[in-house]
């Protein structure tokens, strides 16, 4: 979300940190890397999350020093896809879909990386019963396009992950009017958690196991 971020206008007065795509991978470190920045982040008024619950990363978020704002969605995809009025995008309708953009392509531990890695051990024919194990079950790619100076480089590297998937591709425009919203407000009750200095985010918070 790098980008799409940096290409809003008039955000001269804030401060951003930008966390490595490859904490992704594990909601774990995740958590910690999050939590470390929030700790370490004094002197200021509110610190905004552009995350989504993503695999349990947030939950148990300590908003140490200030107020703390996240948006209420599961995962940072559904972000690329919504209105600026907001919404939480409905996955069930797409089971069997593997999402990917811009930032999930720019990254050293890619898909196609780890393929050629598993490809250099192991040869073709175990690669990619590998590679089927490790994504079985996903029938289509679907890249969101959000722009981007790479933009042509990895449609074309998603489509190779298409072509490994054996799996139906379609892209679709995504949406930067709600990322601009995660930046500049409102903070809306109905698409955004915030909890006060020293508050901590639940799952309960996104929806999950609520009474």
């Amino acid at each position: 979300m790098k980008e799409e971020i940096q290409a809003i206008e008039g955000l001269d007065d804030l401060d951003f940190e930008f966390v490595s795509m490859d904490f992704h991978l594990y909601p774990k470190k995740l958590k910690t890397e999050l939590q470390r920045i929030i700790d370490q982040s004094r002197g200021y008024d509110k610190i905004i999350l552009a995350f989504g619950l993503c695999g349990g990363a947030a939950n148990g978020l300590k908003a140490t020093n200030c107020e703390l704002v996240i948006p209420r969605v599961h995962d940072c995809i559904s972000i690329f896809l919504c209105p600026k009025n907001g919404c939480v995008c409905d996955f069930k309708k797409e089971i069997g879909t593997f999402y990917l953009s811009n930032g999930w392509m720019i990254t050293e531990k890619s898909i196609l990386s780890d393929y050629q890695r598993i490809l250099q051990k192991f040869g073709p024919q175990k690669a990619n019963k590998i590679l089927n194990r490790m994504y079985d079950g996903y029938k289509k790619i679907l890249f969101i396009e959000t722009g981007g100076v790479r933009q042509d480089e990895v449609i074309r590297q998603s489509k190779e992950i298409a072509e490994l998937f054996k799996a139906e591709y379609e892209t679709i425009q995504g949406q930067s009017a709600f990322i601009e919203k995660i930046i500049s407000g409102p903070w809306d009750e109905e698409n955004f958690i915030t909890v006060a200095a020293q508050g901590i985010i639940t799952e309960e918070d996104f929806g999950i196991n609520a009474k």
